[in-house]
């Protein structure tokens, strides 16, 4: 079966957004599903060699450029600092790269982003939908392809994917990595998400399947969908080799520091606060820690949290460290290399916000450390931390809590009563979590598309 697999971001790009339609692309063949990629080419994006590498031979990757108009104010803005001419204009460009640091100027950004975003429609990256419909078109008549299916965000794949689909009458599936409007158009004017709510459940209507990342968000759209549509629970993962070509990468020997990462984005609501609030609490409450505590915080976080950095950094200087974005497969090293990892799920309103699993947590089991949820302690990501690691989960608007899951973690005194397991071995952790290996992955969603594909069909 040959399937046009429409992913925005996809190598050379980089980030966690990038990794799912990678992945897929890898090992879906393996499976009887042959994809052609339809990607879109951002310079202004940050890139990753090391995914860029692990790109199949032979696989067909047709990519359309584009450029946010974010991004190209961003641009605009650096030419003019670097002619030495700086206006009112700078200003409003500097609001939206994130770069004021005053409460207020936050403020005027964050307006100003909403009212950008609310007329952007489906999203920002609407303009590239457009323009890649072309090729797709190309493609489809081109080559014999069975299956259509996008990957969102951005939305702008779906709405690409549903058009294609009743032009050419082939069976369409939609993968949601983050829902749309339970989620992603939070914040937005009532015009907007009403707009969007009729438009996604059109889309839900067509559908010949829908793929989704956690099993609270599998129960609100087998609710959406029409009755013959199914809706598969398909998560993120961790690929095996990654690690494997991580062999040596734990640290030597005895430490004095106790490290605890976390790598990603802060992005949407997700807020350092909670985690700053609960440590600044553990450094002023324990007396003698056993260790000293470190907090790395790696990937990109724009400017919005750097005041508040500026301000803990002055009271406990060199407790957090901040390092811009790695290679997947350095950033991978990292987690091995820490004592625990951090992983902050918090922010969302609404039953949406409960199905949140980042993809990052399966890396983190595989890793087999110790973890620290800050979020929902009801959540799908509390669960499956419960159920697969030894961890602590914590709601980060308790800094007290918060504090003293760290004064535990770092003193490994008796667990609080937040859902931790027994301890176990990285080898018990890895048997626990093979289910969410990349490849494992990869068949059932071959298995998945077969199945759309048949019933669209009959």
């Amino acid at each position: 079966m040959k399937v046009l697999q429409i992913a925005y971001y996809f190598p050379p790009m980089g980030g966690a957004g990038v990794q799912r339609a990678l992945k897929f692309s890898k090992y879906l063949p393996e499976f009887g599903v042959t994809p052609v990629v339809l990607a879109a080419h951002d310079p202004d994006y940050v890139s990753d060699p090391s995914l860029a590498a692990e790109v199949p031979a032979g696989l067909a990757v047709h990519r359309v450029a584009h450029r946010v108009l974010l991004q190209r104010l961003v641009q605009w803005r650096r030419r003019r600092a670097a002619r030495g001419r700086r206006g009112a204009e700078q200003g409003v460009a500097a609001l939206a790269t994130g770069a004021a640091a005053s409460s207020w100027l936050d403020g005027a950004r964050d307006a100003m982003l909403r009212g950008y975003a609310a007329l952007q429609f489906p999203d920002d990256k609407a303009a590239w939908a457009r323009r890649a419909i072309d090729e797709a078109r190309r493609i489809l008549r081109e080559q014999r392809i069975d299956l259509i299916f996008s990957s969102s965000p951005p939305v702008s794949a779906h709405a690409l994917g549903a058009r294609l689909s009743r032009e050419s009458g082939i069976p369409w599936v939609a993968d949601y990595r983050d829902l749309w409007t339970e989620i992603s158009s939070q914040g937005a004017p009532a015009w907007r998400c009403a707009l969007d709510r009729r438009t996604e459940s059109a889309w839900l209507r067509q559908a010949a399947g829908v793929v989704t990342v956690s099993p609270s968000w599998q129960r609100m759209l087998a609710h959406r969908v029409s009755p013959h549509c199914p809706v598969a629970f398909i998560p993120n993962g961790y690929d095996e080799a990654d690690f494997v070509a991580l062999r040596g990468a734990e640290p030597e020997g005895e430490r004095t520091d106790f490290v605890l990462a976390h790598t990603g984005t802060f992005y949407g609501p997700r807020d350092p606060g909670g985690l700053l609030d609960g440590v600044a609490l553990y450094l002023t409450q324990t007396a003698r820690p056993t260790r000293r505590l470190r907090i790395r915080l790696i990937g990109n976080m724009g400017g919005r949290f750097d005041a508040r950095l500026r301000q803990f950094d002055a009271l406990f200087p060199g407790v957090v460290e901040r390092v811009p974005y790695l290679p997947h497969r350095d950033a991978l090293a990292e987690l091995v290399r820490a004592d625990a990892l951090l992983l902050v799920v918090g922010g969302w309103r609404g039953a949406g916000g409960a199905g949140l699993l980042p993809g990052k947590i399966f890396e983190y089991l595989r890793a087999g450390k110790p973890i620290l949820v800050l979020g929902d302690e009801r959540g799908d990501a509390a669960e499956l931390v419960r159920q697969h690691a030894q961890g602590w989960v914590v709601d980060e608007g308790r800094p007290a809590e918060v504090a003293r899951a760290l004064a535990q973690m770092v003193g490994d005194g008796p667990r609080i009563s937040s859902g931790l397991q027994r301890p176990r071995s990285p080898d018990e952790i890895r048997g626990t979590v093979a289910r969410f290996e990349r490849r494992e992955l990869a068949r059932q969603l071959a298995d998945f598309l077969h199945r759309c594909k048949v019933q669209a069909h009959g």
